[in-house]
């Protein structure tokens, strides 16, 4: 139950990646879904060939925002919960708070929160080393 609490709470977030997938959205040229109309282009291709290729900065970004935001979770499960029932919602960052502030083992607490800066570096790396793969850098001219 706990987690489905947390679940809920969690979806206040999905308006800040929505305004950047709308910008993201905005952002593409209807002359580019118009040439494709005249080349007789359904709705899945120009989707998958304009929409999403055109969209892909904002996925890496809302990709990389998100995961950050995840591994940091923190405020939901401390305060709905506190760890929840037989800690089945003790996150990383509220062990890390209950070791530093409530068991006082300050060095523990930064080794974790040190382990916890190499896990998010590592994927955030890993995520844009591989980005040049699939982000599509559309560029202006004016």
């Amino acid at each position: 139950m706990g987690a489905a609490i947390l679940i809920i709470m969690s979806l206040w977030g999905v308006g800040r990646s929505m305004v950047i997938f709308l910008a993201g959205l905005q952002d593409i040229p209807n002359e580019l879904y118009e040439s494709a109309d005249i080349d007789g282009a359904n709705l899945w291709h120009k989707f998958w060939k304009i929409t999403l290729p055109l969209l892909s900065p904002s996925i890496l970004f809302n990709l990389i925002f998100g995961i950050i935001l995840t591994f940091q979770s923190f405020t939901n499960a401390f305060i709905a919960t506190n760890g929840g029932p037989l800690d089945s919602t003790l996150f990383f960052v509220l062990y890390l708070y209950r070791k530093a502030f409530e068991h006082l083992q300050m060095g523990y607490a930064s080794a974790l929160a040190w382990l916890l800066f190499v896990i998010v570096l590592v994927c955030t790396l890993v995520i844009f080393l591989t980005s040049g793969k699939w982000v599509f850098y559309r560029s202006v001219e004016e």
